[in-house]
């Protein structure tokens, strides 16, 4: 079994180059770069089908038999992280609520990353002129926004609580304090900057996420910087 390089017609380059950006897409876990990788070999593999096919015939079933381990491969590390796991009632609505772009398999990345916890009446989730470890997200209940002694705002469902302090590393610029018991998704720094680094479409569909917060926030009363 000789592989003479120097041998091979136009379809057979064609065809190799197919393969290997059919494998990198399976190894890539970013869903546009899959597409682009698939839109781009798909169409060679078609014209090498077309021709005739690629010689030698047992390199193409190499490459068959690489992207199937490649692909089991992906199928148990994604098992093993949890990105597997299906999302309850609750879990899927919250996910549609807070993040609407984002995949269940991110969410549930990002729930585990996360702590939900009830916060109890009158429990300051961000004081003025303190740094903020962690980024909370209410999901139940109400929050007042206060500045300098008066209350600016009411946060709600939905919103954040000290999104640009936190990334910023910043101090809070007014305190949240929890009007009754209220339920909070809460993050660390260290913890979702890592999350985020690692995963792009997770990070891209926080961000947007906390730029809608942003915007009603702006739209609803001046001092947004909390």
């Amino acid at each position: 079994m000789v592989l003479s390089i120097s041998a091979w017609a136009w379809y057979d380059w064609i065809g190799n180059l197919g393969y290997l950006i059919l494998l990198l897409s399976y190894l890539t876990t970013d869903g546009q770069r899959l597409r682009l990788c698939a839109a781009v070999a798909l169409p060679m593999l078609a014209v090498v089908a077309y021709v005739g096919g690629m010689r030698p015939t047992w390199l193409a079933a190499i490459w068959l038999l690489l992207l199937a381990g490649v692909n089991a491969y992906r199928l148990i590390v994604r098992s093993s992280d949890g990105s597997a796991t299906a999302l309850t009632i609750e879990e899927e609505a919250l996910r549609l609520w807070l993040f609407p772009t984002m995949s269940q398999a991110d969410f549930v990345n990002l729930l585990k990353a996360g702590k939900r916890s009830v916060v109890g009446s009158g429990t300051f989730l961000a004081t003025q002129g303190e740094k903020i470890d962690q980024l909370h997200f209410i999901t139940q209940g109400a929050a007042h926004v206060i500045t300098n002694g008066m209350v600016v705002a009411t946060l709600r469902e939905g919103s954040l609580v000290g999104e640009v302090s936190f990334f910023r590393d910043d101090v809070a610029t007014a305190s949240v304090v929890a009007q009754g018991d209220i339920k909070v998704l809460s993050f660390g720094r260290q913890q979702l900057r890592k999350l985020m680094n690692s995963r792009e479409t997770l990070q891209r569909a926080l961000h947007e996420s906390i730029g809608r917060d942003l915007g009603f926030k702006l739209t609803s009363f001046d001092e947004s910087r909390f």
